[in-house]
């Protein structure tokens, strides 16, 4: 196959470490032609529309009554090299396809609609029949698998002006071929969006075996997409409440085993744990780092009464956050780390407040009568609080401002809790319980919502599961 080189238009310049340099080592060039090259494959760098007129404005955030036009992509069936790769190349596609489906930023052309093949696409560009495909954007490129690697090289290009956008190849050795798939996706997402994307990150979970009565929780990953689960625990205590770290090196979560209920922080590199809180009957919960990833928030009841507290990792020192005799749980610390969203029943039942840290003020945001709210979750960008909530017997998971405004449902259900955000504020992953026809029976799986569109698809999980978290970009454990 030819060498191929990065290359980009004039109105593109490229910036580095956009992925810390450190996440992506596993990308190498498949040429030396230039430093450049060997850069951008090398540390993942991406080409940035720095004319952002044209990126801005086909990247249009807004819920609830704003704008926001998404992008018709074709995505062609990437051209196999040689024999050995042509059912890599099928997997690839797919996966590519369905990352960007999912996305809420793109809309795939249906690919009976293509009037040409990669091959064709390259050799000689249909545009006319592009354009009328529908498609504003298209990725052609091809998959060659070779021993125990796998290359793929890919092309990217505006139809309707009949620009260049991107060309680039990267190699991975064969079992990670997936995440092969997952680099190219975000590649396309940040050159044409702007905005990374969120494929190749993590979600944390609850995997449940057993009766109703029998219930085997145990903590276990896996990539946002739901596939390459690992079990992290062995099922003999009950897990609750996986939370990330910012950096995605670390979770916290809450375990209970005889009695005992103890918040833990887990090392997923080294698998090393350590006790943070053990509650001797009283409970202690809910535990989620701060932006900052130097403390935690959680609940904690003593003497009777469930206030928030943080937790400085460091010095293991316990501040009291809130003072007053209701329950208050389920904390989320703002992304500037100013204020702590949490739920509390301290007026009208369960209902969503925000606590400014500096001045110790306290503000309800929920206002929908007859309706409780629950599980509060700042974005990882500020601009939104995801939370649960429960109105004329209908479970919901939606989005507010931080003040309370602008609230919009995104998935209804029997029921539907424990959202979570991508890393980049664009989707929501949360847990849905559904009656099974016949038997009456309750399964719990994991769906996800982007914000724009309102699609949703579900992650296909090997058995029931529950309460995941999503982690930030690219934690790769």
């Amino acid at each position: 196959m030819p060498r191929i080189s990065a290359s980009c238009d004039a109105s593109a310049t490229i910036h580095g470490n956009l992925y810390s340099g450190q996440i992506w080592p596993q990308f190498r060039p498949t040429n030396s032609a230039s430093v450049s090259v060997m850069r951008i494959l090398l540390y993942a760098l991406i080409l940035v529309v720095t004319a952002a007129g044209s990126a801005q404005a086909q990247f249009r955030i807004g819920i609830g009554g704003g704008q926001r036009a998404t992008t018709p992509i074709a995505v062609l069936e990437f051209e196999p090299d040689n024999s050995a790769s042509a059912q890599h190349a099928r997997d690839f596609t797919k996966v590519v396809r369905q990352n960007l489906q999912h996305s809420g930023t793109f809309t795939l052309v249906n690919s009976k609609d293509h009037p040409q093949t990669a091959g064709e696409f390259l050799t000689q560009p249909d545009w006319r029949g592009w354009k009328d495909a529908g498609a504003k954007v298209v990725l052609a490129g091809n998959v060659s698998v070779s021993g125990s690697t796998i290359q793929a090289t890919y092309h990217l290009y505006y139809a309707r002006s009949r620009k260049h956008k991107l060309s680039e190849a990267a190699e991975v050795s064969l079992n990670k071929w997936r995440d092969l798939a997952h680099f190219v996706s975000d590649v396309v997402h940040l050159t044409i969006a702007g905005i990374d994307g969120h494929y190749a990150s993590q979600i944390v979970f609850i995997a449940e075996d057993g009766s109703a009565t029998s219930r085997v929780k145990r903590l276990a990953i896996m990539d946002q997409d739901g596939h390459n689960i690992r079990y992290l625990s062995d099922g003999s205590s009950i897990v609750l409440t996986p939370r990330f770290s910012p950096d995605g090196d670390e979770i916290t979560y809450t375990e209970i085993n005889s009695g005992r209920v103890r918040v833990i922080l887990r090392h997923l590199v080294t698998g090393q744990q350590e006790v943070l809180e053990t509650a001797e009957g009283t409970s202690t919960f809910s535990p989620r780092f701060s932006p900052d990833g130097r403390g935690i928030v959680y609940s904690l009841a003593l003497n009777g009464n469930t206030d928030i507290y943080y937790m400085d990792l460091q010095t293991r020192a316990r501040e009291r956050l809130t003072m007053d005799a209701s329950a208050e749980t389920s904390p989320s610390i703002s992304p500037d780390g100013r204020k702590v969203a949490f739920e509390s029943d301290r007026t009208s039942g369960q209902q969503i407040y925000v606590l400014d840290r500096s001045t110790g003020s306290v503000r309800r945001i929920s206002i929908q009568d007859r309706a409780r709210y629950a599980t509060p979750v700042w974005s990882p960008d500020g601009q939104w609080i995801a939370f649960t909530r429960i109105k004329d017997g209908e479970f919901a998971i939606g989005v507010m401002r931080p003040d309370g405004s602008t609230e919009q449902i995104l998935a209804t259900g029997y029921v539907v809790e424990s959202p979570t955000w991508s890393p980049n504020s664009t989707a929501l992953a949360f847990a849905r319980q559904e009656r099974q026809t016949g038997d009456g029976t309750v399964k719990t799986r994991i769906y996800a919502v982007d914000l724009f569109e309102q699609r949703e698809w579900s992650l296909p999980t090997t058995g029931e599961a529950s309460d995941p978290a999503w982690s930030p970009r690219l934690a790769q454990n």
